[in-house]
């Protein structure tokens, strides 16, 4: 299968090679001196204590809202304005199956995800380079499968988005709509992928599957209306606000962060910033459906992160972590397409 650079011309190939190469000089330029993620030292509340403390909260029989607003003011969290609660999905989740049950069930999605995209790339990829992205998969999901992750909506709504994408075909996409749904519920930060889908499936004239999504959202809407009535009737005037988002962190930020959440943490910044870039070009350069929506997902949420995120909010890498590796293994083919592009003789006319 060819690229998406297959027959361009030479000029062309030369923008194309501009350009990476001026990304790769961006990347490895942000990370130096960027912003780190703020960690917070173990005996200090954390976001995880806090979600465990409400997951416990609800497992002994109490309502999640005051449970939840509870909590927050213990640890001296923002309850204003009502997206500072957490959708209630995950907390009842888990405490109706435990923590350990919780645990099993993101290893069941996690390797749900790695069969779905095996399955989608079957037919495509020649063995090698299925090999080779099904191993890179495996690397941007093996820090959403861990225990330690088991309580972040990020890593839910993230497994959930990269399985929805690789469901996104004729046949299952009922189901990836149903998936997609389940990542609203969790994260809200699903949204704008979710609005790609149904905007993509409206390019393509799939007009029920647009449906299917625009659905979604109404169910989503919903959802968060409930919510943020709930959420109204726990909190007191004298409760803290949010500072707000908007920290314009930048691209070193979105890499770091990115890195904390996949098998690139055992790189450098540098090196991992470049295989991120690198990896987007490779996501880029793929002719497939998927490659889009791989892209976007891959990198909307590192614009995000660049844009809105804070330093606490690190976790948001999480977001972008599934799919953020597997275009490394379709670059070589972008190279040799664009090399072939480089190599064809001018036509010339007299």
């Amino acid at each position: 299968m060819t690229s998406r650079f297959a027959g361009i011309g030479r000029g062309q190939a030369m923008l194309v090679i501009l350009i990476l190469v001026a990304a790769l000089l961006g990347a490895a330029w942000s990370v130096t001196g960027s912003l780190r993620p703020r960690m917070s030292p173990p005996a200090e509340q954390t976001d995880p204590k806090l979600y465990r403390s409400i997951i416990a909260g609800v497992e002994s029989g109490h309502d999640y809202y005051p449970v939840a607003a509870r909590e927050l003011r213990n640890g001296h969290y923002p309850l204003v304005p009502f997206v500072a609660f957490r959708l209630p999905t995950l907390a009842w989740i888990s405490a109706a199956i435990g923590t350990t049950g919780l645990h099993w069930l993101q290893l069941v999605l996690g390797s749900a995800v790695m069969l779905a995209w095996g399955w989608r790339w079957r037919e495509g990829l020649a063995p090698a380079e299925l090999a080779a992205a099904l191993f890179l998969l495996g690397c941007g999901l093996i820090g959403l499968v861990q225990p330690a992750t088991a309580v972040f909506h990020e890593s839910w709504a993230a497994l959930l988005l990269a399985l929805a994408i690789a469901l996104d075909r004729s046949g299952t996409a009922g189901l990836a709509i149903l998936v997609g749904t389940a990542a609203l519920l969790v994260r809200e930060l699903s949204a704008p992928m979710i609005l790609a889908f149904a905007g993509l499936a409206l390019d393509k004239g799939h007009r029920c599957r647009a449906l299917g999504w625009a659905t979604s959202l109404t169910i989503f809407a919903i959802a968060v209306i409930l919510h943020a009535r709930a959420v109204s009737g726990v909190v007191l005037p004298t409760d803290l606000h949010s500072p707000g988002w908007g920290g314009l962190l930048g691209a070193g930020f979105a890499f770091r962060s990115l890195t904390l959440a996949t098998a690139a943490i055992a790189l450098p910044a540098i090196p991992a910033a470049l295989l991120f870039t690198t990896s987007i070009f490779g996501l880029v350069s793929s002719r497939a459906d998927w490659g889009v929506r791989a892209t976007l997902m891959v990198a909307g949420y590192v614009a995000l992160l660049s844009l809105i995120a804070r330093a606490d909010t690190f976790y948001w890498g999480m977001m972008a972590a599934p799919l953020s590796l597997i275009g490394l293994a379709f670059v070589p083919r972008a190279v040799r397409d664009l090399a072939a592009a480089l190599r064809a003789v001018p036509v010339t006319t007299t």
